[in-house]
């Protein structure tokens, strides 16, 4: 099924609202010794950039992947700015993980999620 590294940027894929990297049996410690793959994948990912000039979908790829791989190292900065390059090319994923990685609007966000559940819920009185 992947190593823990894959399955947390599928968890951050396929649920941008969960916090990121939420995946039983990940541990920084345990894929030290997989630095190696990390950074191949990393090479693989600047080569990507380089070859397409940073513009198309292979940019907008390769820059959504690269600010995945700097949220899992905990790189947050450099992962807005690839998300950021990833938004200006057409990426909602990106947007997504934009608004997640600004506190105040992810606290926005929880506030209007609770407002809406409320709302929905039959305890309201209606």
């Amino acid at each position: 099924m992947g190593s823990p590294n894959d399955q947390a940027v599928l968890q951050a894929i396929f649920n941008p609202n969960t916090p990121f990297g939420d995946v039983v049996g990940l541990d920084m410690e345990e894929d030290a010794g997989k630095e190696e793959t990390d950074e191949g994948a990393l090479e693989d990912l600047e080569r990507v950039l380089a070859l397409s000039g940073g513009r198309g979908r292979a940019a907008r790829q390769g820059f959504v992947q690269r600010g995945l791989l700097a949220r899992l190292q905990g790189r947050d900065d450099d992962a807005r700015s690839d998300f950021e390059q990833a938004a200006r090319l057409g990426s909602p994923f990106a947007r997504r993980q934009l608004v997640l990685l600004n506190p105040y609007a992810a606290l926005c966000n929880r506030m209007l999620a609770d407002m809406m559940g409320q709302l929905r819920s039959p305890s309201n009185g209606r």
